[in-house]
């Protein structure tokens, strides 16, 4: 079974070189796309269905698969999930410092995809009403307390998933925390 991970805006396929090492070296197959616009200027129904292709190119159509969504890269894989069918081939869905519920800091920024980031927007409301078509799923949520960049910091709890709280100083770091890293390794090889 393939780890997809997916980047956040303004990133790559790149900020997993760490976790990507990590994997390997047990033995964990990892696939990681650069969704492009890397800024989401087209908007996050866009990067779903880009993450949705690149999946299905590269991985089949229909093996089965473990998803772990960075950030606004959280977003996009439950659109991807809840949207666009991708519930029906994942077994474990982990995100990873995502702003389920939004951030004021997306008022800082104007392009499509940010601006659906923001608290309250339809897009937002639109994913909250489907959550329940991936409740079968094992969901998991990873945050830090000391996020700034997801404000308020409620806003990385997901209630239909099991949530996990870590010490990290800033968002990023949870990509390079080696107690997240352990326990990723073990939420991906259990049922294996």
């Amino acid at each position: 079974m393939n780890i997809v991970l997916v980047h956040g805006f303004l990133s790559t396929n790149k900020i997993f070189f760490l976790m990507e090492k990590k994997f390997k070296k047990e033995g964990i197959k990892c696939f990681i796309p650069t969704l492009k616009p890397i800024d989401a200027r087209y908007g996050l129904e866009d990067l779903g269905k880009k993450l949705r292709d690149e999946i299905n190119y590269h991985l089949g159509l229909d093996s089965e698969i473990i998803l772990l969504g960075f950030s606004m890269g959280g977003v996009v894989c439950r659109f991807y999930l809840q949207e666009l069918g991708g519930v029906n081939r994942v077994k474990k869905f982990i995100s990873i410092s995502t702003p389920h519920h939004g951030s004021y800091l997306a008022y800082l920024y104007t392009g499509k995809g940010v601006k659906q980031l923001r608290p309250n927007s339809s897009f937002l409301r639109k994913l909250e009403s489907t959550e329940l078509s991936i409740e079968k799923l094992n969901l998991y949520s990873f945050r830090t307390s000391f996020d700034f960049l997801i404000i308020p910091n409620s806003s990385s709890v997901w209630d239909i998933a099991e949530n996990k709280i870590y010490y990290s100083p800033f968002h990023s770091y949870m990509l390079f925390n080696p107690k997240v890293i352990k326990e990723l390794i073990k939420l991906i090889r259990y049922n294996y």
